[in-house]
């Protein structure tokens, strides 16, 4: 069992280190050169305004489902029809009530027919999630695996085709990306379904009043956690829209070409909390310490999210010169102050999956609304100013504060003990870091090699104050997979 998880595990990341940052940073990055900043920046803001209203799509049924199959998986096939037809009607629902909002805060006909589209391909994303659920749920997790990526792997050869052709390059427009989408979803979909019904049987609808009434009841602590976690991290966009109406497109635009690197970096801080959520779950049933794990597991990805942030905020300009066409001192602004809001990220990685294993939803919830609030106030004050560059500013101190919350919280409710001499490391590596970047002006060898230069001198700095203790987690992990 222990081989077969690991051997699962590398080939999901192999896959995923494989795909992901081509979409994210080969085909997605070049959509926005090829159509413009401003054009990006509108489809940019009607995409996050879909994020915000998935509480409607999913009513946090996924989260359940996952747990629900874990213990009872001989009841698979008639909670997969159960729950599908479920999420077909509440798949209506959601189309509604976004496009209503939309018509609401007064969107043209073309933005609301952008909108649908893109509302669609969201409920084709949720549907091939809740499918890959089951699918895992079976252990399969091979099958799982590929079907994780295959959308995107189908997206970067529509798109990649689009955008390489020169002839199809120069008609290329923002409904095709939309499109491309739509397909690619559409196809992963089916071969996740038939895949499901090559396994378990006939795929019938079955929708039962009782069990949605209860499922519904069930699940809703997990779908106001995903409806605030939706609104703090994408109401950025969609406030700089109406907040700006002469410029508000272009300075998405701008905020857009940012967070698409953070967007890259969160796919693989996601995977690292996948890892962890089972092995706290284990641990926290078996009444064991977790201590341990959570030091190490903090210590790695603050090393490498500290590294990461100050790669990002002083070599800013040089990266955003390489990435994008109309690259400026102001986006490079945007993108020094917005990659700080990956260490409060990086942070919610781990003690996140932490709260969520031993059930403190209320908890989760409650920091969640903070963040809201003080994402939109900070927004409210900072955007009419300062623009795209104000949304950074909030976005960064939200997501650091939500870090911060997070420990506080684990703190807590583990009674973990203070470890001064773990504090005082990291702060030592902290500064020597700020200050070893601070002298980036004063190289005179290419960004790149002094980006690999500093990268190396840090990671020695780590390795030398021990902050990698790998031979505490790997004897945790191999054991919690047994």
């Amino acid at each position: 069992m222990q081989k077969v998880f690991f051997r699962n595990l590398t080939f999901l990341i192999s896959l995923n280190l494989l795909i992901k940052p081509v979409w994210i940073l080969g085909i997605d990055r070049t959509v926005q050169n090829v159509v413009g900043t401003a054009t990006y920046g509108s489809y940019f803001v009607l995409f996050s305004l879909a994020i915000m209203t998935q509480i409607f799509l999913d009513v946090g049924i996924s989260n359940y489902n996952n747990r629900y199959l874990a213990q009872n998986e001989s009841e698979l096939s008639l909670h997969v029809t159960n729950i599908f037809s479920i999420k077909l009607l509440l798949t209506t629902l959601y189309v509604a009530v976004t496009l209503v909002i939309g018509y609401l805060i007064g969107y043209s006909s073309y933005q609301i027919y952008l909108l649908s589209i893109i509302c669609l391909n969201q409920a084709l994303s949720s549907l091939i999630v809740f499918s890959r659920s089951n699918i895992s749920a079976l252990h399969h997790f091979k099958i799982d695996s590929i079907l994780s990526v295959l959308d995107k792997a189908l997206m970067i050869i529509i798109c990649g085709t689009f955008l390489i052709v020169p002839s199809l390059q120069h008609h290329f427009n923002i409904e095709w990306f939309v499109y491309s989408q739509t397909i690619s979803y559409l196809i992963t979909l089916f071969a996740a379904l038939g895949y499901l019904i090559f396994v378990n049987g006939n795929f019938r609808i079955n929708l039962s009043i009782p069990f949605t009434r209860e499922l519904l009841k069930k699940s809703l602590p997990f779908a106001l956690l995903i409806f605030l976690m939706g609104m703090y991290s994408r109401m950025d966009a969609v406030m700089l829209e109406k907040l700006l109406p002469q410029t508000g497109a272009h300075e998405a635009g701008i905020y857009a070409s940012a967070f698409r690197l953070l967007d890259a970096l969160n796919q693989f801080g996601f995977l690292f909390a996948v890892l962890l959520l089972p092995i706290f779950s284990r641990m926290i049933g078996k009444k064991q310490n977790v201590a341990t794990l959570v030091n190490a597991s903090f210590t790695v990805i603050f090393v490498f999210s500290l590294i990461i942030c100050l790669t990002l905020s002083f070599f800013s300009e040089s990266i955003m010169g390489i990435l994008y066409h109309d690259a400026s001192p102001y986006s490079s602004k945007v993108l020094s102050t917005l990659s700080f809001s990956f260490l409060g990220t990086a942070t919610a990685y781990i003690f996140g999956p932490l709260l969520t294993a031993n059930g403190n939803l209320k908890e989760l919830i409650a920091v969640s609304f903070i963040a809201v609030i003080v994402n939109f106030v900070l927004n409210l004050i900072l955007i009419p100013t300062e623009s795209s560059y104000g949304a950074s500013i909030a976005s960064s101190t939200t997501n650091m504060l939500i870090g911060f919350l997070f420990i506080i919280v684990s703190v807590k409710k583990f009674r973990f003990p203070p470890n001064y001499r773990l504090l005082i490391r990291l702060l030592i590596f902290t500064i020597a870091n700020i200050l070893l970047f601070s002298t980036q002006s004063l190289w005179a060898i290419p960004w790149m090699l002094l980006i690999l230069l500093f990268g190396t001198i840090a990671l020695s700095l780590a390795f030398l104050l021990k902050l990698f203790e790998l031979k505490k987690i790997f004897p945790i992990v191999r054991q919690e997979t047994v």
